[in-house]
């Protein structure tokens, strides 16, 4: 009897070890668990393409502005951006680059929202081709890249340093000069799980 009892303990003290590593592991993956931040571009203006608007001035005005809206929505986590380098292209692929923008790199709070406005002066614009297709009712197609790493704030510690990309977004330009507002993709990779899954299988 004596065997037998011992032998419910056992296994009794088994079960209660694996689940609370289980429920350990569950809590260290909902502590960790990321979200990327999602990313949109607005305000997408070059005065030059508005059709409205024939002066001289704004013939000759060759800006390009933008705002870039960046929204984390983790209740509990922050994340701090490294620069956040912007590539503009004329066209869907990158064979005709007209600027570059950087915008510095800063701490985003949990919940928050951030909005970075930006203007760069554009190089090797085709501006009479796109003027030509603005003219004719058409849209004239713009290409972005964002690039940047981020880590993500923890309580009190950040994680290492994740890449942060959203390439091949696209963007059309009409007779205004302007493009709605483009929710921009993003390829970036959470904070990884390899560490929970080898826990799990530990187990």
């Amino acid at each position: 009897m004596s065997d037998y009892g011992s032998n419910n303990t056992c296994c009794f003290k088994c079960i209660q070890f694996i689940l609370t590593a289980g429920l350990t592991a569950l809590f260290i993956w909902l502590s960790l668990r990321t979200t990327k931040p999602s990313c949109s571009l607005e305000n997408f203006y070059l005065p030059a393409l508005n059709k409205s608007d024939n002066s001289n001035s704004t013939r000759s005005n060759h800006t390009l502005s933008f705002q870039l809206n960046l929204n984390n929505k983790m209740k509990d986590k922050g994340v701090r951006y490294d620069d956040i380098k912007l590539s503009f292209y004329y066209g869907t692929n990158t064979s005709f680059p007209i600027g570059n923008y950087t915008v510095p790199g800063f701490y985003q709070g949990h919940d928050k929202k951030a909005h970075k406005k930006g203007m760069l002066e554009t190089e090797k614009m085709p501006w009479n081709d796109a003027l030509k297709m603005v003219s004719n009712g058409s849209k004239v197609v713009f290409r972005v890249d964002v690039a940047t790493r981020v880590r993500y704030k923890v309580i009190l510690w950040y994680t290492k340093r994740h890449n942060y990309t959203l390439e091949n977004n696209t963007l059309k330009v009409d007779a205004s000069g302007k493009s709605s507002s483009q929710q921009l993709h993003c390829c970036s990779i959470g904070l990884p799980l390899i560490f929970l899954f080898s826990f799990l299988l530990l187990l």
